[in-house]
């Protein structure tokens, strides 16, 4: 396996953003993160996020774009991911597994990807009223 870099960001601090290659993913050592989706001016929190919880990998796995913005809530420190590692982890596994993982990241971006859409609807039929 790869090293791993470990990288730290302040309170407030942009760590990954909807739209760029993902190119990381990250497991959380110390502090919080919020997941959150931003379509105008609608914000769609999806998570928050503490010590050893893991994001960013779900771009990874389909050689996409992030989905979502993650921001530092408090001072952070990540273990950084990187493609490289990734695919080695994921060569080293059981197939079956892989298979569930990448069924189960199909899953997950299809929902977050309706759930925006969803916000958003209702958020325009609030706004038109």
């Amino acid at each position: 396996m790869t090293k791993q870099n470990i990288v730290t960001f302040a309170p407030g601090e942009r760590i990954l953003k909807k739209g760029e290659k993902a190119e990381k993913a990250y497991m959380i050592r110390s502090g919080t993160v919020r997941v959150y989706l931003r379509n105008n001016d609608k914000v769609v929190d999806l998570a928050k996020l503490g010590k050893d919880e893991i994001f960013g990998e779900t771009s990874m796995f389909t050689d996409s774009e992030y989905g979502a913005n993650v921001d530092a809530l408090e001072e952070t420190e990540l273990l950084e991911i990187t493609d490289e590692s990734l695919k080695s982890m994921m060569e080293s596994a059981d197939p079956v597994l892989c298979a569930i993982v990448n069924m189960l990241i199909k899953r997950l971006n299809e929902t977050n990807t309706k759930l925006l859409e969803s916000e958003t609807r209702e958020f325009m039929d609030i706004a038109f009223v």
